[in-house]
């Protein structure tokens, strides 16, 4: 086949499993290297040591499948509509993590059009789903399937933001002589306003340790206290600065039934998180994004977004919980009690002090009873008769 006749039947194969947008790649692309530079010794990546690790790889694919000289770069569309207000005492989680992992579902797609590819080339592949070293955004931009915003999302004027990426590492030129698309973001700024931590610290440019998914899902530790308010009810990840997006009024609702809102955790709420076991959290999250976050940390946000709603219902579920097996558990239900503010969570925590071994719950419990000391009124003296 020439290449011309094999790029247009993977994009056939392509569409016929159900990708939205598939486009053709170089597997080089040197004109990305001095911004992730940049961007690394920034320390922008926070804890996510693996972004520092051969970073030469994130713009060269052929040091990933030796030969690779192009990438079949593939979009799936998971819009579900604009989103609906969470219930008081429930949790956001952001949009693509509602339904089935998409790693599976696209892995499954991409593992077509791989094998359709080695039948008809007779060569091998290597597939990637947001888990190989790779510029993903960049390269799907080299691909002509939209631009990086000033978010540093993939826009596309044909159906927003709300893509996963995918790729196929190809030993095959078949990449078209066709400029990038152009950036259309113009002047717009609304991402960086919209942005509840400032993590967009200017544009194209994001600060992972201040981004509410970056706190939420791969932060193994303690949130910083600074950015507890400002994370909200969200439990699990941020679409903030996608659901400003003035091109995303041009997004289609997915059809995709694998990406549909999982029970139980699309209805439970914070509280009843914050007591889920172990065995519970990994039933509700089997083939599931959340697991990305890991027990501990998934009861940590639930704490987080408790101690945010400054509700003295949310108590008693918080004082359970300051005798949980987990340290980040226990330290952020302390801290949550410190910033709802209800007096009785004074006796509880003092009794958890005095039996805490941890350092770092043992400052969130001295804060928080702090805290609590402001809100007590002081009693007046008595005047002399």
């Amino acid at each position: 086949m020439t290449p011309d006749s094999l790029r247009q039947a993977i994009r056939e194969k392509a569409r016929a499993v159900g990708f939205d947008k598939v486009g053709f790649a170089p597997a080089q692309l040197p004109e990305s290297q001095p911004r992730l530079k940049e961007w690394l010794e920034r320390s922008y990546h926070g804890e996510m040591a693996w972004m520092e690790r051969t970073p030469e790889r994130r713009t060269d694919a052929s040091l990933s499948l030796e030969g690779a000289s192009s990438l079949v770069c593939c979009a799936l569309n998971y819009y579900r509509g604009a989103p609906a207000a969470a219930p008081h005492g429930f949790g956001v989680i952001s949009s693509y993590a509602q339904g089935e992992d998409y790693h599976r579902v696209l892995e499954r797609k991409l593992r077509e059009v791989a094998g359709f590819i080695e039948a008809r080339a007779s060569v091998r592949t290597k597939i990637y789903v947001d888990t190989g070293p790779l510029l993903e955004k960049s390269y799907a931009a080299a691909a002509g399937l939209g631009w990086v915003g000033k978010h540093s999302n993939l826009l596309s004027r044909e159906g927003s933001s709300w893509f996963f990426l995918g790729e196929i590492l190809v030993p095959l030129d078949l990449t078209p002589r066709h400029a990038p698309e152009g950036n259309h973001c113009g002047t717009c700024t609304r991402c960086l306003a919209a942005c509840p931590t400032g993590a967009i610290v200017e544009p194209y440019v994001v600060d992972s340790r201040l981004c509410i998914s970056y706190l939420t899902i791969e932060l193994r530790g303690f949130i910083p206290r600074e950015l507890r308010p400002l994370i909200g009810n969200r439990i699990y990840g941020c679409d903030d600065c996608q659901d400003v997006c003035p091109w995303n009024r041009f997004a289609v609702k997915s059809d995709v039934p694998e990406l549909l809102p999982k029970e139980p955790l699309a209805s439970m709420d914070l509280a009843g998180i914050l007591r889920m076991s172990r065995e519970e959290f990994l039933e509700a999250t089997r083939n599931s994004a959340i697991r990305r976050a890991r027990y501990a940390g998934f009861l940590r946000n639930a704490a987080v977004a408790l101690g945010n709603a400054r509700d003295p219902r949310a108590v008693p579920a918080l004082v359970e919980a300051l005798e949980h097996d987990e340290a980040l558990v226990r330290g952020h239900s302390a801290w949550a009690l410190g910033f709802i503010g209800d007096p009785s969570a004074q006796p509880p925590l003092e009794s958890r002090l005095g039996r805490e071994g941890e350092p770092k719950v043992r400052e969130e419990i001295e804060w928080a009873l702090a805290e609590l000391s402001k809100s007590v009124p002081r009693r007046r003296p008595r005047a002399r008769s």
